[in-house]
């Protein structure tokens, strides 16, 4: 492809955008009116997606009964996850136990 073939091709281009910048402005108005409602509508989409600050996170209010009761739940929960380790523990230490008499290490979280 030569120079000539580049630029021809270059202004056929430009010609194209010019027509359909031309266009655009035709439908409204002028480029000033044109940007000035593309302004407009971008702040009014922005203020229909914006929350307002009063409408933001409500908090829940717990009564002190209540949070009592979540107390002692979340304390049994707890308490239920220590004996299954305690448990966990003995069964582990039982053999433990048998087998130092051999005098060989064990590793508790089992061969590696």
């Amino acid at each position: 492809m030569d120079t000539a073939q580049i630029l021809t091709a270059l202004r056929a281009q430009r010609d194209r955008i010019s027509s359909a910048i031309a266009a655009l402005e035709a439908l409204n108005g002028n480029k000033r009116h044109f940007l000035q409602n593309l302004q407009q509508s971008s702040r009014a989409c922005r203020r229909k997606t914006a929350k307002p600050a009063s409408a933001s996170v409500a908090k829940r209010t717990v009564s002190p009964e209540a949070r009592q009761r979540m107390a002692q739940a979340q304390q049994k929960r707890w308490a239920k996850k220590k004996r299954a380790v305690k448990a966990a523990a003995k069964k582990v230490a039982a053999p433990v136990a048998v087998k130092t008499a051999k005098a060989t290490p064990v590793n508790p979280r089992g061969s590696r």
